[in-house]
């Protein structure tokens, strides 16, 4: 199966991060635990797209659309 923005999925969707692309809040991302390799669950996605929230190593975590673009993943 192909990598693919995490905005791509629906609520309830889980599966693997596989790469975080370099932007400006990459590293931070990476601070908060999203790191290739990671399982991870949508948990909620605002009505308009933005936030996300998802669901990681026992802790949410709200995304801003322009962050979780940067953010590729594989569907379970």
């Amino acid at each position: 199966m192909e990598d693919r923005s995490i905005t791509t999925l629906r609520k309830g969707a889980s599966g693997i991060i596989t790469e975080i692309r370099h932007s400006k809040v990459s590293q931070r991302l990476i601070e908060m635990g999203l790191t290739p390799g990671t399982p991870f669950e949508i948990r909620s996605i605002s009505p308009f797209g933005d936030p996300i929230a998802i669901r990681l190593n026992d802790f949410a975590i709200s995304l801003r659309l322009s962050d979780a673009l940067n953010i590729m993943v594989r569907s379970k």
